[in-house]
């Protein structure tokens, strides 16, 4: 059976825009329909439907009852592709049957019978039919809230489902609206707020979710299911930075930043045009070169203790002033569309440096991958501790890369062999960056302190501790050598380092 797809652009607005977005072209132009919608979301107390992958609403519109189940799918970034399922029921509670898609296989009664009202989602929500030169749009604005409990989310919304034509046209319109109000990429559904909602859970700071890779897919797939995650990483911790000054959103929609674009450099033999266009590249690396500026002096304050400096506290809010200006700038909130439009039609995706590159299966590609990456940092960390500042810089790059290389394809070596590997890989490779890092960090501390007018000598106890540093890289260095390497623990099947089926 081919199932039914939903394919969605999502972004997110701030409520007091909303009329303004309202009285733009095209919309001020076109009819739109108003509807109050309140939709019920169902899961067992132990959140079964989720672990299953399913989320399960009743929505109420006037006198109609309208039961969906939609394939939660992965992670993504912007882009939604999500089967769903529709019925109509009579009242507030589910239906089960042939027409309510796999779930019933998938969980059984016996579980469906447990299910309860988790959350609400109670909405105005504004349609309209856009057609253009055979493009067909739906574009609904939703305003309101989801409860859960006593918890309450304000939601402003935007979801551009494409019926007819060119994805691209989705992205064509979401730029036509963006010059008239702020728009910002939606990587989360509705859905996974109210859950979240519902949990109660406050972080400061989302660290990178497992990105669950297809192991009879391709390359080219796994790469844009990675740099989602990336896009959706950063994104979840920008939310939170713009709301809070806290270090660890920070660290971690920089980390996001850096995580895409090792990716990007990894894939770059394959990728038509070296990856994304120019001005994509350059606006990664300056957005990341701001959010690194306030890490680097938040590292330099910790190492004062109690009693930090007065112009390093001082150069620190400057830097994260700067920092907040370039994430609410229109041209970072264009940043994160135009990526995901590249991710989805881009140049790449239609012609690659590698014509069969992209097409192969990804596990013998993320062996060889992850070989080339493996390669390159015991080359360069031969007699690491007499090492130059320079050639030491570039390790620490080459070994983030690598570790960033293995936790996007980890999925693909689950064995318990491959696993116990993967730990006692990744424990050494970290190991190996954190003292390669703390070594750069002393380097970049000095030059913090000279722009601040502060003492940069090193006192005979720091000198020791860089020493000491060095000496313990090079023993980690050593150890991550005679580790083995996981991808190695789980091959590929015979015959299957070929074109991927379907491609």
């Amino acid at each position: 059976m081919i199932e039914p797809l939903e394919i969605e652009l999502k972004v997110e607005i701030d409520p007091v825009d909303r009329r303004r977005l309202l009285s733009a072209p095209p919309l001020a132009d076109a009819a739109g329909e108003s509807r109050h919608l309140v939709s019920t979301y169902f899961d067992t107390p132990a959140r079964d439907l989720l672990a299953a992958g399913f989320s399960l609403r009743v929505r109420r519109s006037g006198k109609r009852r309208i039961q969906t189940v939609k394939a939660v799918g992965d992670p993504s970034a912007g882009l939604y592709v999500r089967p769903e399922w529709e019925r109509t029921v009579e009242d507030d509670q589910p239906r089960f049957d042939a027409g309510c898609g796999p779930i019933v296989g998938a969980v059984g009664m016996e579980v469906l019978g447990r299910i309860e009202p988790i959350f609400v989602t109670d909405m105005r929500r504004v349609t309209y039919r856009i057609e253009r030169e055979g493009v067909s749009i739906d574009l609904a604005v939703d305003n309101g809230t989801i409860r859960a409990g006593e918890r309450t989310d304000r939601i402003c919304e935007i979801e551009l489902e494409l019926r007819q034509g060119s994805s691209r046209a989705l992205f064509d319109l979401a730029r036509q609206l963006s010059e008239r109000v702020p728009l910002r990429l939606g990587v989360r559904s509705k859905s996974e707020r109210g859950y979240a909602l519902a949990g109660g859970n406050a972080c400061e700071g989302i660290k990178p979710e497992p990105i669950p890779l297809d192991r009879n897919g391709d390359a080219g797939t796994a790469f844009q299911v990675i740099a989602q995650a990336c896009l959706r990483h950063f994104r979840l911790n920008e939310g939170l930075l713009m709301r809070a000054d806290a270090a660890e959103p920070l660290h971690q929609a920089r980390v996001a930043l850096r995580r895409l674009r090792s990716l990007l450099t990894l894939y770059r033999p394959l990728l038509a045009d070296g990856g994304p266009p120019a001005s994509l590249r350059a606006g990664l690396r300056s957005l990341a070169a701001d959010l690194g500026e306030v890490r680097n002096i938040d590292v330099l304050i910790r190492r004062f203790g109690d009693h930090p400096q007065d112009r390093l506290i001082a150069a620190r809010e400057a830097a994260f002033a700067h920092a907040r200006t370039t994430l609410a700038s229109a041209r970072t909130r264009q940043l994160m569309i135009d990526l995901v439009e590249w991710l989805a039609i881009g140049s790449w995706r239609s012609g690659s440096a590698d014509p069969e590159g992209l097409d192969r299966h990804v596990v013998p590609f993320a062996r060889d991958l992850l070989d080339r990456q493996h390669r390159r940092v015991k080359r360069g960390g031969k007699e690491l501790a007499r090492l130059g500042r320079r050639h030491r810089h570039q390790l620490r790059i080459e070994a983030k890369r690598l570790r960033y290389a293995a936790e996007f394809f980890a999925s693909l070596y689950a064995g318990k062999k491959a696993h116990r590997r993967y730990e006692r890989f990744a424990a050494a490779l970290e190991r190996l960056q954190d003292r390669l890092g703390e070594l750069n960090d002393i380097a970049i501390g000095s030059r913090i302190l000279a722009t601040c007018g502060l003492d940069t000598r090193q006192p005979k106890s720091g000198k020791r501790r860089r020493r000491r540093l060095l000496d313990d890289a090079a023993q980690a260095y050593d150890e991550l050598m005679r580790t083995k390497r996981f991808w190695h623990a789980t091959e590929a099947r015979p015959g299957s380092d070929t074109r991927a089926p379907g491609r």
